[in-house]
């Protein structure tokens, strides 16, 4: 699991508040998602690493000595079932 990158709000910015959605278990994060806002739930897996490099380039990042794959599934949070706005992407099916 890479710790340093996370999911995090979408809105007028491409990312907004909440920042840090993080894809693992961390018992001091207490924040809730807020009814109404759209995020993006971003997951880090690796076979070896837990931070992501920079390569140098300012955009590709990489997992050293290690395989590496990143997903994304955006939602929007309501009072009842989310709304999943990649759902129309059809990865499962």
């Amino acid at each position: 699991m890479i710790k340093n990158l996370a999911g995090h709000g979408i809105g007028r910015s491409l990312h907004e508040e909440p920042h840090e959605i993080l894809c693992y278990y961390d018992r001091s994060n207490k924040t809730r998602f807020q009814k109404h806002s759209v995020v993006a739930i971003e997951t880090f897996l690796s076979t070896k690493a837990t931070y992501a490099q920079e390569k140098g380039d300012g955009w590709t990042l990489i997992a050293k000595d290690s395989f590496a794959v990143q997903h994304e599934q955006t939602i929007i949070v309501t009072d009842k079932q989310p709304i999943i706005l990649t759902a129309a992407n059809q990865l499962w099916d």
